[in-house]
Order: C-alpha cells, then structure tokens, then sequence
C-alpha cells in the first residue's frame, strides 16, 4: 500500500510506530462514538429515559478522546512530514552522485530533477495532510462494521461485505485513471522537453528562418499532450460512475437492512433510526476518499519519482576492501573491453591497450569510433560489459568511486562551469590548494588574461553553465582545473579544441611539465597534438586498428597514416 511505502522513507522508525498505532486509536474512538447513537437513541426513546445519561456521558467522553487522539495523530504525522522534508532532498542528491551517468536518460534526467527539487516538500505535505485523513477513512468502516456485529450482527454482516466492496470499486476507478494520467505526464515531460530544446536552439531556427512549431517536434509532442489531456478527462467519467453506484448500492443494502429488522421487530423504532445514521457514517469515509483520490494519484507520482532515483544503481566498490594504487603498474590498460549504450550495437568490441606512466597517449579515429566512451569509462561514467579498465593495476570497479576520481584529472570538450565566481570554478579541481597554487594553474591554463579583462576579475560570475565566456575560455577554466588537481592520470578529450594555435602550444607545454610523474590520455585531431605523443591508439569502427609511436605507424602506412595524410590536406584547404 502507498502509504506503507510512503512511511518507509521515514528515517524514525519509532516515530512511523507511534503515528500508525494513534491512527488506530483515533479510528476506534470515532467508530465507538458512532456506534454509541444507537443505545443513546434506544435509552432517549424508552420507558425510562433516564438511562441515556450514562450513554450521553459516553458520547461526550468518546468525542473529547477523539478530539485528542486527533490532534496527537497530527502531532505525529507533522513530525514524520518534517523529517522528510528536511532529509529527503539530501538522500536524492547523495544517490544522485552514485549513480552510473548512463543510467540518466533525457526521461530520467527531468524525473531525477522533479525529485531533487519537490520530492520533500511534497511528501511532508502528503504525510501532514493527506495520509492521516486517508488512513482513518479506511480504518474506520471496518471498526464500525465489526461493532454493528454486535449491536445488529445482519446489519454488521452487509457493512463488512459493502467495505471490500467498496475500496475495489475505488481501485477499479483509480485504476483508469491511473493508466490515463501516466500517460499524460509522460506527454507533459516530452512537451517540456521539445519547449526547452526549442528556447536553446532558437539562435540556429531563427538563422535557418524557421518559425512556428506546426508540424515540428514540438508541435507534435504538444499535440500528444492535449491528446493524453482529453482521454484523463475521459476517463476518470467511468471511475466516478462506477464508485458512485457501489456506493448508493452500498448505503442502500445497509439502510434497508436495518428497516427490515425494525420490520421483524428485532429492533425498536428509535434503534433503526439510529442504524440509518451509523449507515451514513459508515458510507462517509468513503466519499472522503474519493475526494482525496486526484491528490493520492499526485502523490504517487511523487514517490514513484523518488523511488526511481533512490532504487537506481549506484557505483560501488566490488572490492570487500578498498584497493590501493599500485605505482608498479600501469597507470592505464584495458583489456578487451565491451561496451555499447543500446544491447546489440557495441560502440567499443574488444579494445585493448597500455598507457605506461609519464607517457602520452593519443586516441584517434573517425567520429563515432567510440574515442570519448573510452574514456567515460576510464572515469566510470559507464560500466564496461565486458572486459577490464584497470588503473594503476586495479580494476576500476574494485575503487571506492571517491579513490578513483581523487586519481583522475578530466578535461572534456564539453566543459560545465557552475554559475559561481570564475576563482570557485577553477578551486574545483582542488578546493584546499593555496592561493599561489590557484593562480599558477590559471597561468599555465592561459586563463590570468580572460581574468584582466574581466570587469570583477576572480570574482566575476560566469553564469549558468558558463554562459558569460566563450568556449575557449571555458576550456581554459576546465584545464586549470585539471592542472590544479595535479592527479596521476590525466584524460583529455579534445580539451584545446577551442583555442587558438597561439594558446593550443602554450596549454600543450603546462599540460607536458608534469609528464614525467603523470599519464596522459588525450582525444586529438590537431595533428600537432598527435605528433607530440609517444603512442598513438588508432579507433575504428570500436575496435583498435593500430597503435604505436607516430613515427612508427606513418612508417608502416596503414589506415593512421591515411588519416594523417587526410588531415593534412584539409590543413592546407582554401576557399576559392
């Protein structure tokens, strides 16, 4: 049930205790006080009038009970609520950062997001407000038809078969519009996505003149959305038809019920007046629910999104204890590696290679021979299929992932800054390294002339994503980073790609000063970073075609020295 799994995520198991037995407790005295009319009417209605006092005082002390046990059910359920919204957002963001990067797919990202931004704030509003009126609803019909079976056992007998009878046809009607509203929320996450890709790419639609959104992506997944959005309408017409049936039926069976036995005789006439009433109340619960329901179905999709966040896998230690770096081995090899991002279509088949320590090795290779997975691998932002990447004699997967970042320094093309001062961003690469250390990465980074020009220097704010620099000097940020960690094995995917040829040998030479205690592993397609390595890894088709010193493949005039060749003369290109 919902709200089992909703409790669950309550750190205070003691305090889920005590919020479900009060639940109890405050059901049973508001079944007893309805089930109380009956005698009181009884006695009111009798010979001897008198007696009902005993009954009224009853009443009163079952109400003022109730009225309690209420207030204390908040209490509880208001502290389980908080709990939640103060430590659910921190639970999402630490399994966020351990989970694989290949597990977030467009879908998973938008979901992840909703959960890291609302999750709490929902489920402590849920708990307050939603899951104590629900689950005194549906404890409270089974209590009281369990003590008509006292009173009027026939009358007991029809409420405790009306109870089932009555949640399945709120299941039943929950349950289209269930399938109607998954279906619209997963329209409404496409159509947000289509909006957000059509606010970034209106510099490249508004160059090519495109306008409008007829008959464009985005106009097809709004289209789907208004389409999902009638059949929710629709759908939920037969829910609230059927609910509405059973429950006439139900209250129906009970109030004939108890005119029948007033008929026979078996009950007096102010006794079946009294049933008449507890029959309302039994029903009333229930219209409860189905007036709580929409707000049920909002809660659901709440936990659903937190429990996919929190149920992903995460990265882990294979090893029962962690490893330690090995300085005799290689500082990289894989060792037929496998790997694809759909089953069936492997990016990298069976790659296998060394990188000796204080060496540089270049990966080259026609776009889509899998340069980039190769390394989002090494840094385990994927998980290999098959095979091995070992660093420094371990198997990635045998690190604690802290250990194996803590190893890595990591420039990729697409660099991501946060919006915070350009000295916070550059601190990233190591947040306790000295003021001096900072601006000697920045210097070799060739980032100290971007930071004289810039109006608050260190301290100007770079935006969201770094929008406020350009793509070089994003770039530039990034290998201060790098630079500034200082890590045994450096990964470098087309990191100087934005830079001009001025800058590219500059950066090239910080990056080389370090080589004699540092690995490198660059993606390169300037020829004049490939010269400079001491291995070249030829990528094709996810399978290595060649590999060796620069010299030695141009030599032997295989598929890199065709490469080669082809790069030269698109050097050489000109427009006429």
């Amino acid at each position: 049930m919902m709200i089992f799994d909703v409790l669950r995520l309550a750190g205070d198991r003691a305090a889920v205790v005590r919020y479900l037995v009060l639940l109890v407790v405050s059901a049973a005295v508001r079944a007893g006080a309805v089930l109380t009319l009956v005698p009181l009417l009884g006695a009111l209605f009798s010979a001897g009038p008198g007696a009902a006092a005993g009954w009224i005082a009853l009443l009163a002390a079952l109400v003022a009970a109730g009225w309690a046990a209420d207030r204390a059910v908040a209490v509880a359920g208001f502290a389980i609520g908080f709990e939640l919204l103060s430590g659910m957002e921190a639970r999402v963001v630490d399994r966020l950062q351990r989970i694989p990067l290949g597990w977030f797919t467009a879908g998973r990202r938008a979901e992840a997001q909703r959960a890291l931004t609302s999750s709490g704030r929902e489920l402590c509003q849920g708990v307050a407000h939603l899951l104590t009126p629900v689950a005194g609803a549906l404890i409270t019909p089974p209590l009281i038809g369990a003590g008509l079976l006292l009173v009027a056992w026939p009358l007991g007998l029809v409420a405790l078969a009306a109870a089932p009878v009555l949640l399945g046809a709120m299941w039943a009607s929950g349950r289209c519009l269930r399938a109607a509203d998954d279906a619209y929320a997963t329209a409404s996450a496409e159509a947000g996505q289509r909006v957000i890709e059509l606010a970034q790419a209106q510099p490249a639609l508004r160059a090519a003149g495109r306008t409008g959104v007829r008959g464009t992506a985005v106009g097809r997944a709004l289209d789907r959305q208004r389409s999902a959005a009638l059949r929710l309408i629709g759908f939920s017409l037969p829910g609230q038809v059927l609910f509405g049936l059973a429950t006439q039926a139900a209250l129906l069976g009970l109030v004939a019920t108890a005119v029948m036995l007033g008929v026979t005789g078996e009950l007096g006439g102010a006794q079946v007046v009294a049933l008449v009433i507890v029959a309302v109340r039994f029903a009333e619960p229930f219209a409860t629910l189905a007036e709580l329901s929409p707000a049920m179905e909002a809660l659901r999709g709440t936990l659903t999104r937190v429990r996919s966040v929190l149920d992903a896998p995460v990265l882990g230690a294979d090893a029962p204890a962690p490893v330690v770096p090995d300085p005799g081995a290689p500082a990289l090899e894989l060792r037929d590696v496998r790997f694809g991002h759909e089953p069936g279509r492997d990016v990298l088949a069976g790659v296998s290679f060394t990188v000796e320590r204080g060496t540089t090795t270049a990966i080259v290779g026609p776009s889509g021979a899998g340069k980039s997975t190769l390394l989002a691998l090494v840094a385990r932002f994927h998980e290999a299929r098959e095979g091995s990447v070992l660093v420094a004699g371990h198997d990635v997967r045998r690190y604690d992932p802290a250990a194996l970042m803590g190893g890595l320094g990591i420039v990729f093309q697409d660099v991501y800054l946060f919006d915070a001062s350009l000295c916070d961003n550059v601190r990233l690469g190591d947040p306790d390294a000295p003021d001096e250390r900072v601006r000697e990465a920045a210097s070799a980074a060739r980032l100290d002339e971007v930071i004289e020009r810039l109006p608050d220097g260190w301290d100007t704010r770079v935006g969201e994503r770094g929008t406020a620099l350009s793509g070089g000097e994003r770039q530039r940020v990034s290998i201060a980073r790098a630079l500034l960690k200082d890590a045994p094995l450096l990964l470098l995917d087309e990191a100087t790609a934005a830079l001009d040829a001025a800058n590219e040998r500059a950066v090239v030479a910080a990056l080389e000063s370090a080589a004699g205690r540092r690995a490198t592993v660059v993606v390169a397609h300037r020829l004049s970073t490939i010269a400079r390595a001491d291995q070249v890894v030829f990528l094709e088709d996810g399978r290595v075609a060649e590999a060796g010193a620069p010299a030695e493949l141009l030599a032997r005039g295989g598929r890199f020295a065709a490469y080669w060749r082809q790069r030269e003369q698109a050097a050489a290109w000109t427009l006429a």
